[in-house]
């Protein structure tokens, strides 16, 4: 079968990304596997694991063939691969990801040559990176060699088969578009419906008609707040027989001027809204009395 000479840039890109992912599924495999050993057992050798990962990977692609992994899921393949080529693609694939991760953990007590070494290997993988971002800029206007170690092992990819159409599923894009609308539906459009008077409107359809209204609740220690049932944080009250939560009732006024109250129906309003405090009174010989909840104005 004869190989077409023109790849695609995107096919090209869409390999090296594959081969990423494969590493890096490979290698979240590992640690699933030895999550169970000992904190910091397995941490220490990371950097030769990694090694060996990446030799297995090139062990069943590179060496065994003229094409990655990522490359074949895609029909494409180096022409001009040679094992001497091969052999260097390992080098200098493993060689300086090992000495960076490897020289990260040395300490400032080390060695004065080591810690040079270091300083070296960091401004090697600076200038590497920067070689990358002027060699990707060269590939969207060439479209060969999109990575910096085929631009070195002059390594040129092309198409296993001849004029195979690019096959693109939407399924996924579907699914994400469908996904990004319920998120903006849950997170802009829910928060703007005011379920606090829907909840009014509803129970409002079954409740009888208020009773005489109180203007002076009491409180004392078996009092509960009448909308979430648990001891008033910051007791407050709006003109009914029942106390609120400070919160529970500003979050009512804040979602409708008026509600009423669910413990007796009564029109509550946002203007009469009060706070209570706790004022002690002493006798005259200095010995405490009982307490006794005062009404305090909000202003």
């Amino acid at each position: 079968m004869t190989s077409s000479v023109y790849v695609s840039r995107i096919n090209q890109i869409d390999a090296a990304e594959l081969d990423l992912e494969i590493y890096n599924v490979l290698k979240n495999q590992t640690k699933e596997i030895t999550k169970y050993t000992p904190p910091g057992m397995i941490d220490k050798w990371q950097a030769e694991v990694d090694v060996i990962l990446k030799f297995l990977i090139w062990k069943f692609s590179l060496h065994h063939g003229s094409s990655t992994f990522g490359q074949r899921l895609l029909n494409l393949q180096y022409a001009n691969i040679s094992e001497k080529k091969a052999v260097l693609y390992l080098i200098l694939t493993v060689l300086p990801h090992y000495l960076k991760d490897k020289l990260s953990t040395v300490s400032s007590s080390d060695h004065v040559i080591v810690q040079k070494l270091k300083v070296f290997v960091d401004w090697t993988a600076n200038v590497i990176g920067l070689i990358e971002i002027v060699n990707l800029l060269v590939f969207l206007h060439r479209g060969i060699q999109p990575r910096v170690i085929e631009l070195i092992l002059g390594l040129n990819t092309r198409s296993i088969t001849t004029h195979r159409p690019r096959i693109i599923g939407y399924s996924y894009m579907t699914r994400e578009l469908l996904w990004h609308g319920l998120m903006e539906l849950f997170t802009v459009g829910l928060p703007m419906i005011n379920f606090h008077y829907l909840k009014h409107v509803v129970t409002k359809l079954w409740r009888r008609k208020p009773t005489i209204r109180r203007s002076y609740p009491v409180l004392d220690a078996s009092t509960k707040c009448v909308y979430c049932g648990e001891n008033p944080i910051l007791p407050s009250h709006a003109g009914c027989e029942h106390i609120f939560c400070y919160y529970c009732l500003r979050a009512h006024f804040t979602a409708m001027r008026a509600f009423s109250c669910p413990g007796c129906n009564v029109e509550l309003h946002t203007e009469d809204m009060k706070r209570y405090t706790i004022a002690s009174t002493f006798s005259s010989d200095d010995e405490e009395s009982d307490d006794s909840f005062v009404k305090v104005d909000d202003g």
